[in-house]
């Protein structure tokens, strides 16, 4: 289908490779498929067309994609991406054709970032500075889209509050860990294995507390290293990066792998929630958390609150659309100036994506991207 541009009255006749996910049966694993000769959608007013040069990858959330009803039986993937506008549909101010830019795609997007092009609306882009990378950029944006989220929107956080941060090497975590250190905070980090331990140590300035969650005995003992850090006054916020819902859970034959391996790390419920300090912050992405009623009366009593962290919520909604593209614009100019660095740990191409979908997953150190060179 050939593709038409309003404000230059032409047709852009091509074909292009693009990845999907068959979105298979409830349950079963999710197929990540090579289009050799997907078309475009059409470029509609207030849209721009960019041709894709990274893409930073992550698993999709089918269950909130079907919440939504968003999507069939293909779902696109990939949404974080850096690249240079090819074309410029009318009514669009923000960028020109040349310009190089960063976006995250919305979860409605018909178009995948793992493609050779993508359609995207003129509010869900930045300019990229020529001096950041286009992997760096790709690989940065999502995750510290996150982090900002969670610290600033959620946490609310101020110079001097102490910041606990599950799984810290992460894609996300250390985003958190940089960001939250950048603001004032002191940072105290989690890490499941002596090369994240090895990456955490790296950061400068350096971390508060690395606390090492590789052995089922030292994961007990987060708590009170927890309060030991903030002299038995707890920690003003704590973003984790999921936690234990049901007891044993971690013992849960019927999980996959992964994530066995990945709840071994990860503390309970009532570890946070005893870690917080009066008045303390915890910004969760566990959806389904279940809170008991010991658990209701101690944050009762220490006024303290929980946040539901779907970093997804920015484009599912147009009410803060300028806060939005504020907190892109300094991501973006936070990575120009080397406040955050991204730990890109596997790239690959276009064509390899689907080889390694399946393992993203289990991932718990660093970002893999997609990258591709001009044709």
């Amino acid at each position: 289908m050939p593709v038409i541009c309003p404000s230059k009255e032409k047709e852009i006749n091509f074909k292009m490779k693009t990845v999907i996910i068959d979105r298979g049966e409830e349950g079963k694993r999710q197929t990540p498929q090579l289009l050799e000769n997907a078309s475009l959608p059409d470029i509609e007013a207030g849209q721009v067309l960019v041709e894709i040069k990274a893409c930073g990858l992550s698993t999709i959330r089918i269950d909130l994609l079907q919440e939504l009803g968003l999507h069939g039986s293909k779902a696109p993937l990939g949404r974080d991406i850096a690249g240079i506008v090819t074309h410029v549909g009318t009514g669009v101010t923000s960028c020109r054709k040349g310009d190089e830019v960063v976006a995250v795609l919305p979860l409605d997007s018909p178009c995948s970032g793992c493609a050779e092009y993508c359609v995207v609306g003129e509010y869900d882009l930045v300019v990229k500075p020529m001096r950041v990378s286009f992997q760096d950029a790709a690989a940065c944006i999502g995750d510290a889209l996150t982090a900002y989220t969670a610290l600033q929107c959620m946490g609310k956080m101020i110079s001097g509050d102490t910041v606990f941060v599950v799984n810290g090497a992460s894609s996300v975590g250390s985003m958190v860990v940089q960001l939250a250190q950048h603001w004032g905070g002191k940072v105290i980090a989690t890490s499941p294995s002596a090369e994240e331990t090895s990456y955490l140590q790296n950061i400068k300035p350096q971390i508060g507390q690395i606390l090492e969650t590789d052995e089922a005995l030292k994961k007990y003992a987060m708590l009170n290293q927890c309060l030991e850090e903030s002299g038995g006054l707890g920690v003003d916020c704590i973003i984790d990066d999921g936690v234990i819902v049901f007891p044993n859970e971690e013992d849960d034959l019927t999980l996959n792998p992964a994530r066995r391996r990945q709840l071994k790390t990860l503390p309970t419920k009532h570890e946070i929630i005893s870690a917080l300090a009066v008045g303390g912050r915890w910004i969760t992405k566990q959806s389904n958390l279940q809170i008991d009623p010991p658990d209701s009366r101690l944050l009762s009593l220490k006024a303290a609150s929980i946040c539901y962290l779907n970093d997804t919520v920015w484009t599912l909604s147009c009410q803060q659309q300028g806060k939005y593209l504020h907190i892109l614009r300094d991501i973006i100019d936070k990575l120009a100036d080397g406040v955050i660095r991204p730990n890109i740990t596997r790239t690959v191409s276009l064509e390899g994506v689907c080889q390694i979908y399946n393992s993203l997953e289990g991932q718990t150190l660093g970002k893999t991207i997609m990258i591709r060179d001009s044709p």
